[in-house]
């Protein structure tokens, strides 16, 4: 029975496991978990939660007859309106101030303030009035005489006449696109677009899946009539269902591809295919028994964190060549096939648990990063290693022992390993040594180290259709790169609205430093904002300025009588203050969506900017000089954040593991000797990456330059292993006979890495590169630095005890 009682702990483990993988484990579309947990990073973090759950969504109509395109963003207008996912859906937006002249002031910027107040001067009424009069007598002089009895200025006009050009360049993601003259429209009524509010939250993978199911079903009606039409859709969902489905195929083809291509290194290195079938089965249950804990402890993972199975099922692999080769090995020394079990369990046990240990312990230090993802990616592999190593200790000696009950095998010494024993032998060995150290120093020396990649290259992945669209949106409307977020936040909406409207005022009287820019300040002002607005129109006297108007409209050679509506609203000016954001319609929906949000009990006011090029820190000064609490992010200043990130967490992380590292071999290696040669090991293998990236132009960013303190740990075991039978034999045995073994744990571990650049997001197929590289550099270095290594310091203590 006791026997037995691991068995039974093995079933229940796995039974649970299935249990919460079926109904715990999620894919997480949330780009903010890609995001550092402080500084730039976390201002971004704050607004993609906030806003990104109600990001707004986008339809792009392109066709080459402009008439077609219309029609067909006006149909598709209609059969989105009635969609139970969208709560709202314009192909054109009317958003406008009051049609009171004396109202015009609270939707002015302060540079339509200052020419509101130019209009009422003498000079200024004479140039307005004739410009009044040249309109009557252009087409459609009688719908405009009515507007004109009431306002013969045109002061309800001057705000968005003389106001910054709300959306010049703005993300078309942004309600830049809100002021768009008649609709939403670019390359000559080529191109329209059709603004959507979702329902549900992008943030949320069931709600966004089910948006664009919704919207797909009711476009793809449109694309049968109108084939000559596109309909693309974009936008946080969108852009969240597409990340999604990318993890999860990210996630099974990596996760086939490493247990492949693990498998084809396995069978071609160890020459025992049968063996497999003692190592893959618990290999299966350690990522089983991981991806349990991802489902009961995270709930959900992010798109770098899926990367675990691939790296655990390629690092796993080791602990199951080394057990089954004891095994292989007991039975050449005569054991029966149970014995040789018992044996291969007992003695492999320590060094393969130590081993593991290793390479958890570099993987944990990932867990001092500031990038979410990054950490559950170290803890998930941290707690693979450890139980594939136990999995397969507990599994393979006994399925093996089945495997190999027959005849005793044969040595499996030979072959190219005896062939690099001759090698290491040689007296060039030491001379090839010192030249392989030698060459990534000049190649580093000369060229440099390896080049920082475009860190939101990182984050979004740009081979998503709804990303292609959104560039496509930026090429055609204008906007991308270069925009800012600024937000501020209070626990009152008005407060936080006014506070983003002093900023937005602001930033809108220097347009010498901002290309473009939008927010509520013109189109949806805050009370508070409108009554301090009011208060300067009030300032100016209107009913002091009837006489004025009067003799300007008769110089004019208008009758002044027929203006008397105009001269009552100016003797009693309205103090109507009119919340855009409270109002029943599709445009108080769709700012209200891009503009506030709550988060917890706080609101966030955003205010969109583009800076121009060169006056990025004029603007971050005028920002803190209206509103010190401001926090200005966006993903074009996700770049900065990352590298800062980087330099802080990569020499963190890579302390952490040489530290921890240490400490987990310290059973496994003895005296001075054993400790120099792993270090060299290490050394020259990291010499090697970093040249090869150079030479490469292999990019380094936030995400592959994590296997650089990981490959400390991943990789040790060869240099381990062959101190470890150094221990018994001297070099150049060590190298035949061990050489076969940590040449297939580490071409095992390269093909989980391997496995990932078949991955879609460029994270993944980068850290794949990197790592892949990496583990082929430890392998040759620790081949060449532990047997040289080993042959030099012997060959010095003959010398010393020499007579």
């Amino acid at each position: 029975m006791r026997a037995r009682a691991w068995e039974w702990i093995v079933v229940a483990l796995t039974v649970a496991s299935l249990i919460a993988v079926a109904f715990g484990l999620r894919l997480s579309p949330d780009v903010s978990a890609l995001l550092p947990d402080a500084g730039e990073g976390a201002s971004l973090r704050v607004y993609a939660r906030a806003f990104g759950g109600g990001d707004l969504a986008m339809v792009l109509v392109r066709g080459e007859d402009p008439e077609r395109v219309r029609w067909g963003a006006q149909t598709a207008t209609e059969a989105l309106r009635g969609c139970p996912e969208v709560r709202a859906a314009l192909d054109h937006i009317e958003v406008g101030a009051s049609s009171d002249p004396t109202l015009a002031w609270a939707h002015a910027s302060p540079g339509a303030q200052r020419a509101l107040a130019e209009a009422l001067t003498p000079k200024g009424m004479d140039e307005r009035l004739a410009d009044s009069r040249a309109l009557l007598l252009g087409p459609g002089a009688s719908a405009i005489a009515s507007m004109l009895q009431k306002d013969p200025l045109r002061l309800a006009q001057l705000p968005s006449e003389r106001g910054m050009k709300v959306g010049e360049g703005a993300s078309a993601s942004s309600p830049g696109l809100l002021s768009s003259a008649g609709g939403l429209v670019a390359s000559e009524g080529k191109a329209r677009l059709v603004v959507v509010v979702p329902s549900g939250s992008a943030l949320r993978g069931s709600e966004a899946r089910r948006f664009v199911d919704a919207v797909e079903a009711r476009l793809a009606p449109l694309r049968g009539r109108a084939p000559e039409l596109r309909f693309d859709l974009t936008g946080g969902h969108a852009i969240a269902a597409a990340t999604e489905a990318m993890i999860r195929r990210d996630l099974y083809v990596s996760g086939t591809a490493s247990m492949l291509l693990a498998s084809i290194a396995f069978a071609l290195m160890f020459r025992r295919v049968r063996a497999l079938l003692a190592v893959l089965p618990p290999l299966a249950l350690g990522t089983l028994w991981t991806a349990a804990i991802a489902g009961t402890v995270f709930g959900e993972i992010s798109s770098i964190a899926v990367a675990f199975v691939s790296v655990v099922v390629g690092v796993g692999v080791d602990t199951g060549v080394h057990v089954y080769s004891a095994l292989l090995s007991a039975r050449a020394q005569g054991l029966d096939a149970a014995e040789a079990a018992r044996k291969a369990r007992a003695t492999m046990a320590r060094p393969t648990l130590l081993a593991a240990l290793a390479a958890a312990a570099a993987f944990a230090s990932l867990g001092l990063s500031r990038v979410a993802a990054l950490r559950q990616f170290g803890w998930l592999c941290a707690a693979g290693e450890l139980l594939t190593a136990a999995a397969i200790l507990i599994v393979t000696p006994w399925i093996g022992a089945w495997l190999e009950r027959g005849p005793a095998p044969g040595s499996a010494a030979g072959g190219w390993p005896r062939l690099a024993r001759k090698g290491i032998e040689s007296r060039a060995a030491p001379w090839i040594l010192a030249a392989s150290a030698l060459v990534p120093l000049v190649v580093l020396a000369g060229l440099g180290l390896p080049r920082l990649a475009p860190a939101v290259l990182s984050v979004r992945p740009s081979a998503l259709a709804p990303i292609q669209t959104q560039n496509e949106i930026f090429s055609a409307f204008g906007g991308g790169g270069g925009q800012w977020v600024v937000m501020v936040d209070d626990a009152n909406a008005d407060i936080a609205r006014a506070r983003a409207d002093a900023i937005a005022d602001r930033l809108s009287s220097s347009s010498e430093h901002i290309a473009s820019m939008s927010s509520l300040s013109e189109l949806a002002p805050s009370t508070t904002t409108q009554r301090a607005r009011l208060r300067e129109r009030d300032a100016l006297d209107l009913p002091g300025k009837i006489g004025l108007l009067r003799e300007a409209l008769v110089r004019a050679g208008f009758a002044a009588d027929r203006f008397e509506a105009a001269f009552e609203a100016m003797r009693a000016p309205s103090q109507r203050l009119v919340d855009v954001l409270e109002a029943q319609r599709d445009e108080s929906v769709l700012l209200r969506a891009r503009f506030l949000a709550q988060e917890g009990s706080r609101w966030i006011a955003a205010v969109y900017v583009l800076p121009r090029a060169g006056h990025e820190a004029s603007v971050e000064s005028m920002v803190a000089a209206v509103d010190p609490a401001a926090r200005i992010t966006g993903y074009s200043r996700l770049d900065r954040a990352l590298r800062a990130n980087l330099a802080h967490d990569l020499p963190l992380m890579a302390g952490a593991a040489l530290v921890l590292v240490a400490l987990a071999m310290a059973g496994a290696m003895r005296g001075v000797r054993d400790g120099m040669l792993a270090a060299g090991t290490l050394l020259l293998e990291l010499a090697w990456v970093l040249a090869a990236a150079r030479v490469l132009d292999i990019r380094i960013h936030a995400y592959n330059a994590l296997v650089l303190p990981v490959l400390i740990g991943v990789t040790i075991d060869e240099a381990m292993f062959l101190l470890h039978r150094a221990k018994k034999c001297g070099a150049g045995e060590t190298l035949e006979r061990e050489a076969r073994n940590v040449s297939t744990t580490a071409l095992t571990t390269a093909a989980g890495f391997a496995a990932l650049i078949t991955c879609r997001f460029e994270g993944l197929a980068d850290l794949g590169r990197l790592g892949t590289l990496g583990v082929v550099a430890g392998l040759v270095a620790a081949l060449m630095v532990v047997p040289t290594g080993l042959r030099l310091w012997a060959a010095s203590g003959s010398r010393r005890v020499a007579p």
